[in-house]
Order: structure tokens, then C-alpha cells, then sequence
């Protein structure tokens, strides 16, 4: 039984270690750098919209009074483009540091919990 299994998984193993190299259809060119700029800006500028078109961004835009914050991307210059982007970089991805505080400061009070409890057996 283990031979047989042994047998089928080097056998699946060689065949797509084999065949794997053909089934990508690669293809690399050379662009020019005006080219590269271009991709880039308009990146960022995609980024910036996507940022600006989240629902927590519109509520707090809203509560600022910045209506219409995508037609305001649209008139960004390149330059203040790049900037937001950088900065959206820069921005913590992730829950709140002080919600993992809190659940690591939970975690601890229920573990000293259970050793004293445990202690007192």
C-alpha cells in the first residue's frame, strides 16, 4: 500500500516536474522609458482612486466636507499624484496596533488565570 502510494506521487512528482516549463507562455521585451513612466503614473493615479473610492475614505471625506473626491484626483497634477501615493505606501496596513494590545493584554490575563488556578489543585 505505501509502495503503490510511494510510486503515484513520484510519478505526479517527475510528470509536472517535467511538463511545468512548457505550460507558461512567457514573454519578455524591452520598453522604453517613457513607456515605464507612463505605466507608473497611471498606477499610482489607479491607486489614488481606488484609496479615495473605499467607504471608511468617503465617510471621513464626507465629514470633512471634500465632496467629489474623485474628480479632485482627476485634477491632481503628476507630481501631487506621486505624493499621495507615497504617502498611501507609507500608511500601517492592518487592524489597529491598540486592538492586538488589547487582545495580547486578554491573552495573558487568561493564561496567568488558568496557572493559578491550576496552581491551587
Amino acid at each position: 500500500m505505501k509502495n503503490g502510494f510511494r510510486r503515484v506521487v513520484c510519478g505526479t512528482l517527475i510528470a509536472t516536474s517535467v511538463l511545468m516549463p512548457y505550460a507558461a507562455q512567457t514573454q519578455a521585451a524591452m520598453i522604453g522609458s517613457a513607456q515605464a513612466m507612463v505605466a507608473s503614473k497611471s498606477a499610482e493615479r489607479e491607486k489614488l482612486r481606488a484609496f479615495v473610492a473605499r467607504g471608511d475614505v468617503q465617510k471621513q471625506l464626507a465629514a470633512l466636507g471634500a465632496a467629489n473626491a474623485s474628480e479632485r484626483v482627476n485634477a491632481l497634477t503628476d507630481d501631487e499624484v506621486q505624493t499621495l501615493a507615497s504617502r498611501i505606501d507609507a500608511l500601517p496596513a492592518g487592524a489597529d496596533i491598540s486592538v492586538a494590545a488589547a487582545l495580547l493584554i486578554v491573552l495573558i490575563l487568561v493564561l496567568l488565570v488558568f496557572m493559578m488556578d491550576r496552581n491551587r489543585r
